[in-house]
């Protein structure tokens, strides 16, 4: 274990960290700003970054590399998309919580995507993980008062389920020589996305410095820096060490949603949420004998995301 290793570690804590915090502001800033106009703003910025720190990146690339990049970008939206309806709805405890979950369904994703026949021990994290979502529908009271609709955790599940697609298809697709290329051109086509969606009632800004402070943290510190960290983190953490770290990120969502937000920890939050972090760790868990997740072929790679799943 050399010092690489563990800055990698380290750098990998700060990122999820990063954006366990954006389960709560975001929450808190969507009863100001419409969906479409919160994130068509943030995305702009962080394009921006990106090119500003290499503005060659987009030069002689390949028709494939950009075809790839925007159906990429069109996956990751849609996630994005239905994940953020369903959290004006619900704690951002929950959401973090059920949104982890894409750790359990990547596998299975890849099962059918590349005829990886899961462990058993898959199974029992799918299980832990349903059992998760059952507390979180049928028990928790958030922070309300009242029953959560199971309407709204469908919604995040969906999420879940389109970032475990994104996932995977990074995997498939993208090779680590084109990974900060395709990265841009995810966020330009998300970008692209959200400005038309919000153009027909005009793209509303932010009103306030707090609000312009937030919408900077979402684009830069939780966008464009979390990408260049977590990239940097993973050429020298294995991938299932890195999953292992990152599955911490609904116990950093928790965290800030009650501390800054007041927002309620009930017991069947907590319960349910062990579940999931249980099932997401057993799901991640890393194996001495390989250097890649269990659930991807040898020959397969899983660059970093651009804008992390839930973010």
């Amino acid at each position: 274990m050399n010092r690489f290793y563990l800055a990698g570690i380290a750098a990998l804590v700060s990122v999820t960290a990063i954006w366990g915090s954006t389960f709560p502001l975001t929450k808190d800033m969507l009863l100001r700003l419409p969906v479409a106009d919160l994130y068509a703003v943030r995305f702009a910025i962080a394009v921006a970054v990106l090119v500003a720190i290499r503005p060659r990146s987009l030069l002689g690339l390949t028709r494939r590399t950009w075809l790839t990049g925007i159906a990429l970008g069109l996956v990751y939206g849609a996630a994005l998309v239905v994940q953020t309806l369903a959290l004006i709805e619900l704690p951002s405890s929950v959401s973090g919580f059920v949104t982890g979950s894409y750790l359990v369904l990547t596998p299975l994703l890849a099962w059918i995507w590349t005829r990886t026949v899961p462990e058993r021990r898959t199974w029992v994290a799918v299980a832990l993980a349903t059992a998760g979502m059952a507390a979180f529908t049928l028990l928790s009271g958030g922070d309300t008062g009242g029953e959560i609709a199971p309407g709204p955790v469908a919604l995040t599940l969906l999420s879940a389920a389109l970032y475990a697609v994104h996932i995977v298809a990074l995997g498939r697709w993208s090779s680590p020589g084109d990974a900060y290329p395709l990265s841009i051109i995810q966020i330009l086509t998300l970008t692209v996305i959200m400005w038309v969606a919000a153009a027909p009632g005009g793209v509303a800004m932010p009103e306030t410095p707090a609000d312009w402070a937030g919408v900077l943290y979402l684009a830069t510190i939780a966008g464009a820096f979390t990408f260049l960290a977590q990239t940097w983190a993973q050429a020298h953490v294995p991938p299932t060490a890195a999953a292992v770290v990152i599955s911490a990120e609904p116990l950093w969502a928790t965290g800030f949603a009650f501390a800054l937000y007041d927002e309620a920890l009930t017991w069947p939050v907590l319960v349910g949420g062990a579940c999931v972090v249980a099932a997401m760790i057993l799901v991640a868990w890393p194996r001495r004998e390989a250097a890649v997740p269990h659930w991807l072929p040898e020959e397969a790679t899983c660059p970093a995301s651009p804008v992390p799943p839930g973010r």
